[in-house]
C-alpha cells in the first residue's frame, strides 16, 4: 500500500502541474515559517539577505550616479559635498550614522529660515530621490545591523532626550528606511501620533505588516507624494522644533535637551559632535 502511494506521488511530480503544486506548497511553508519567527530572527535575516542583494545588484548604477553627481556638483557648485551625513539614535539608543546623496541646496529667506524643500532640491537631486538611489549608502547600515528596511523613523539624540521614557518603546527596535506611517500616517499626523504608532509597531510588527508598509512606500513614490502626505506636521522638522513651535517647551529647555542628547552621544563612545549639530530628520525624507 505504501509503495503504491509513493509511486502515485512520484507520478504526480512527473507532471508540470504536480511540480507546480509542490513548489507552491514549499513556498507557503517557507512563508509560514518566516512569519512565525519573523520578530525574533527572520526580520534580521531578511534585512541581511536583501541588503546584500541590493548592494550587489545596484552597485554599477551607484557608480554611474556617483560619477554623474560629482560632475554635476563640480559644474554647478550646488552643494558642498556629494554626500551628507547625520547621526541618529538607534536601537537601544546606540548611534547610527546615515549617509545619503545630497539633493538640496542650503537656501534661506531673509529671516534666515530654510526655503521649502521644493525650492531647494536640484534637478539632479529630483532624479536621485525619484529612483531611490539617494538612499543606496544606507544599505550598508542595514547590512551592519544598525538600520532595518522597516522600522520607526530615525530620531536625533536630542529628540530622543526630549521623548524620555514615554517613548522608550521606539528604541527597542531598529529604525527603518520605511516606516509604518506609510499606511497609518497622513497630512494631519502629529508627533504624539507618531510616537503612539512607533510603540504599536515595536509591539506588533510582523512579516505581512512590514510587506504592506513597503508596498505603501512604493505606491507613494509612484504617485509622487511628498513627506507632508505621510509625516504631516512632523515633516521637515525635528521633535524639538515641533515642541517649540507648539509652545510645549521654551528655547532654553530645547537647549538643555540638545545638551543632554550630545552628552548621551558622547557616552556612546562616538565623537560625532559636528554630525550631531547637522543631524535631523531631513536625510531620510
Amino acid at each position: 500500500m505504501n509503495a503504491q502511494l509513493l509511486a502515485g506521488a512520484a507520478d504526480i511530480l512527473d507532471t508540470w502541474w504536480g511540480m507546480l503544486l509542490f513548489i507552491l506548497f514549499d513556498a507557503v511553508v517557507l512563508v509560514f515559517i518566516l512569519a512565525l519567527n519573523y520578530k525574533w530572527l527572520c526580520k534580521r535575516l531578511l534585512d541581511i539577505l536583501f541588503a546584500a542583494l541590493f548592494l550587489l545588484a545596484f552597485f554599477p548604477f551607484f557608480l554611474l550616479f556617483l560619477a554623474a553627481d560629482a560632475v554635476y556638483v563640480r559644474a554647478s557648485n550646488a552643494y558642498p559635498s556629494v554626500f551628507v551625513s547625520a547621526v541618529y539614535c538607534g536601537k537601544k539608543r546606540r548611534p547610527v550614522r546615515l549617509t545619503v546623496f545630497a539633493t538640496e541646496r542650503t537656501l534661506r529667506d531673509e529671516a534666515g529660515a530654510l526655503l521649502p524643500e521644493k525650492e531647494r532640491v536640484t534637478p539632479f537631486g529630483r532624479v536621485l530621490k525619484a529612483c531611490g538611489m539617494k538612499y543606496y549608502p544606507c544599505l550598508w547600515q542595514v547590512l551592519a545591523g544598525r538600520l532595518s528596511f522597516v522600522g520607526p523613523r530615525p530620531f536625533t539624540f536630542a529628540d530622543a532626550a526630549a521623548v524620555g521614557e514615554s517613548g522608550e518603546a521606539r528604541f527597542s527596535v531598529r529604525p527603518g528606511l520605511v516606516t509604518s506611517l506609510e499606511r497609518y500616517g497622513g497630512e494631519k499626523l502629529t508627533y504624539p501620533d507618531m510616537l503612539e504608532e512607533d510603540a504599536e509597531y515595536a509591539a506588533r510588527h510582523g512579516l505581512f505588516r512590514d510587506i504592506s508598509f513597503f508596498v505603501a512606500k512604493i505606491a507613494h513614490r509612484l504617485r509622487g507624494d511628498g513627506p507632508h502626505r505621510v509625516f504631516g506636521e512632523c515633516a521637515g522638522r525635528t521633535y524639538l522644533q515641533w515642541l517649540q513651535d507648539t509652545g510645549a517647551i521654551t528655547a532654553s529647555e530645547a537647549a538643555l535637551y540638545e545638551a543632554d542628547g550630545e552628552a548621551a552621544l558622547r557616552r556612546s563612545g562616538k565623537n560625532e559632535r559636528e554630525d550631531f549639530v547637522r543631524g535631523g530628520t531631513k536625510p531620510l525624507q
